[in-house]
């Protein structure tokens, strides 16, 4: 297939992208067997790469919701405590509040 010099047609560099890929060559090598301009060939690859790269959801703030049900009842002893390497640190875990701390555990890992 012959080029002409400043080919803007999506099929013409589609299908160049495709030969270029099964050929092995380097990317140059092809451009020069094909008296192509490696500037718009770079471009269309570009193009056509981002046309199937997959979109990526904006990642997780890390916060979640957390709904009381009912008011917990202070525990009559101090009950457990949790200290984590940043300094944060969780307290008054008692059999009566454990609902309300496996979850907010499961986050924390």
């Amino acid at each position: 297939m012959t080029s002409t010099e400043n080919n803007t047609d999506h099929d013409f560099w589609q299908l160049h992208i495709a030969q270029w890929q099964a050929s092995g060559l380097s990317q140059a090598s092809y451009c020069r067997q094909q008296s192509l301009r490696t500037h718009q060939f770079s471009y269309w690859k570009r193009k056509f790469l981002a046309e199937c790269e997959p979109v990526v959801p904006a990642p997780i703030s890390g916060f979640s919701r957390v709904q009381v049900a009912a008011p917990v009842a202070t525990p009559t002893s101090p009950g457990l405590s949790l200290c984590f390497r940043d300094g944060t640190r969780l307290t008054g875990i008692a059999q009566n509040n454990l609902a309300l701390i496996k979850p907010l555990l499961e986050i924390l890992r």
